[in-house]
Order: C-alpha cells, then structure tokens, then sequence
C-alpha cells in the first residue's frame, strides 16, 4: 500500500493575538482524526507558516503528531525563516 494515497488534509494554521491558536489547532487535527482522513499535512505552503518562528513551526508539528493518533503526519517545508522586507 502507497503512503500517498487517499484523503489527505492541510489543515490551516489558526492565529489569535500574533500567536498560534493552539487550542484551535489541536481542535482541528483531532476533527481530522474523527474524520478518518488518510493524513496531514502541516505548514502548507498557501498558509501564514512562513511568518512563524522556527519554535512556532516546531510546536505546530509537535502538536499535530501529538494529536493524530495513527494518522501519519507530513511537514511542510518551504521557507527557512519568515519573510522580511
């Protein structure tokens, strides 16, 4: 059986006073979970992921392993550091 198939899912990343909702976002993956999708994709590349910090981005992924049970999790990786101008 391939990794890659099914329902995968790319949860945003809730934001509330500059910081990472995380109660929203643990609310979103376990949604996900009940859901029975095939996987989760975090820190897509359409979200506010490259705004965050490189210890924000680390705490996303830990909560979203954390929360999905069995359901496999992927990163993803775009930007090293927010952007700048």
């Amino acid at each position: 059986m391939s990794l890659f198939t099914g329902l995968s899912a790319f949860p945003l990343t809730p934001i509330h006073n500059d910081a990472v909702d995380e109660p929203s976002f643990v609310g979103l993956i376990k949604r996900l979970v009940a859901a029975e999708v095939d996987s989760i994709t975090v820190l897509g590349s359409t979200g506010s992921y490259a705004y965050l910090t490189v210890e924000e981005r680390a705490r996303v992924v830990r909560l979203a392993v954390d929360h999905a049970q069995t359901v496999p999790v992927f990163v993803g990786v775009g930007l090293c550091a927010p952007l700048t101008y």
